[in-house]
């Protein structure tokens, strides 16, 4: 992630951090940072409003100890009238001083590939939201989405959550996903990504020697790379009901089989069981 305070870039996973290069090191391109992080809304808002007092809480600026505590008594006793933060700012914040909420970009939310994703941004967007008028004031949101036809927005909006809960239980009854399953993740780490690759292939193709259709992968994480480590990701998706200690010996046996490959020697093998 690009950040422009000390202009280097720096992982959030692992704290690896570098300059940033002029070109890119693959395709030799010309790079430009772009997006609307924390620190790109709080430049925008200070070139519109001037010398207006603003405050920003994420993951830099509250490092240190009890910044964050400091950060909201200067906007609690409205020493700053703006606060610009990420999902920590929604998190049982009571300011009765609060009238306008913006949520920025809310897609990001929407487009995470998770089968929680909905479920998870309905609850962040009505928290947001009930920041604003409280006290028994009436407040203002403002939401930011390219897609607003949605129904999970109009949910929101409407604060219609009987809608929302009927219509995610379907689509999750339909696609085999939990309460009406159980979910464990596999994921593999290697130093080499050509290793990380066809390891989780053999795993997978032996996986479904046993469980079928309930395999799903493999494919990489949206955080395919951390510490130099190569990650790969399998999905067992499992019926309720399912002998549940024939399926851990028949994961385990699988993994002695991979492991016992000279090639694999320094894999990593790890399960997720029901994620959260």
């Amino acid at each position: 992630t690009y950040h422009s305070a000390n202009n280097r870039l720096m992982c959030h996973y692992c704290g690896h951090s570098q300059t940033v290069p002029h070109r890119c090191p693959s395709c030799g391109g010309h790079l430009k940072p772009i997006g609307t992080g924390t620190q790109k809304v709080q430049q925008e808002l200070q070139s519109l409003f001037g010398d207006l007092p603003i405050s920003r809480m994420d993951a830099d600026t509250v490092s240190a100890v009890n910044t964050h505590e400091k950060i909201l008594d200067r906007f609690k006793t409205e020493k700053v009238p703006v606060l610009i933060g990420t999902q920590m700012v929604s998190k049982g914040l009571d300011f009765e001083n609060v009238s306008v909420v913006g949520i920025l970009n809310a897609d990001t939310m929407l487009n995470y590939p998770d089968f929680r994703a909905y479920e998870q941004a309905f609850q962040m967007l009505c928290q947001v939201s009930g920041r604003a008028g409280r006290k028994g004031q009436r407040g203002r949101v403002i939401l930011q989405t390219k897609h607003p036809d949605l129904p999970v927005i109009d949910q929101v909006v409407r604060n219609d959550y009987a809608t929302f809960y009927t219509e995610q239980c379907d689509e999750r009854q339909m696609f085999s996903y939990p309460p009406y399953t159980r979910v464990v993740n596999i994921y593999l780490r290697h130093a080499k990504d050509t290793l990380a690759d066809s390891a989780a292939t053999e795993m997978s193709g032996r996986l479904r020697q046993y469980f079928g259709r309930r395999v799903l992968g493999p494919d990489k994480p949206p955080v395919a790379r951390v510490k130099r480590m190569n990650i790969r990701k399998i999905v067992l998706k499992l019926e309720n009901g399912i002998n549940l200690p024939k399926v851990r010996e028949c994961l385990r046996y699988i993994r002695n089989e991979i492991l016992t490959d000279k090639r694999y020697a320094s894999l990593h093998i790890y399960y997720d069981v029901d994620p959260l």
